[in-house]
């Protein structure tokens, strides 16, 4: 603190011969005063202005978020859960239905077997290249598809 006022420092300096213009004339006093007094007011205005601008803020922000609550009570989004329901049940329908398509189309297929005149019993039939069960697979791939 001592070489805070001390004269061998520039701000010691400065701050002794304000102390003394101070302490010896009163106009210097009242000026000071003046200047004290408009920087205080000015101070507190800003803060006013602050405050005013914060509140008003807050209103438009707090007028935007009801306005979007509203937005959203108001939108018609389908429930999840049902939607999610009915697809399984009409994939599980769709199903049922293929299997019994299948299911029909693979219990004829070996009813209607014609052998050929040119075999005999006693030697091999080549299912491969029998022409009516080439036919039934070219139905179900059709039904399937």
């Amino acid at each position: 603190m001592k070489k805070f006022f001390s004269l061998s420092n520039p701000l010691g300096i400065l701050f002794t011969a304000a102390t003394l213009i101070f302490a010896v004339s009163p106009e210097a006093r009242r000026g000071t005063k003046k200047l004290l007094v408009k920087g205080v007011g000015s101070a507190l205005a800003l803060g006013d202005q602050m405050k005013q601008l914060t509140t008003g803020a807050r209103l438009k922000l707090t007028t935007l978020m009801e306005e979007a609550k509203n937005e959203k009570d108001s939108m018609a989004l389908p429930n999840m859960k049902e939607a999610m329901s009915s697809m399984k049940e009409q994939g599980m329908e769709k199903s049922k239905e293929t299997y019994n398509q299948a299911k029909e189309a693979f219990s004829n297929i070996f009813s209607d077997t014609k052998e050929s005149a040119s075999t005999d019993s006693s030697s091999p039939f080549n299912v491969i290249n029998d022409d009516s069960l080439k036919q039934k697979m070219s139905e179900i791939e059709n039904k399937l598809h």
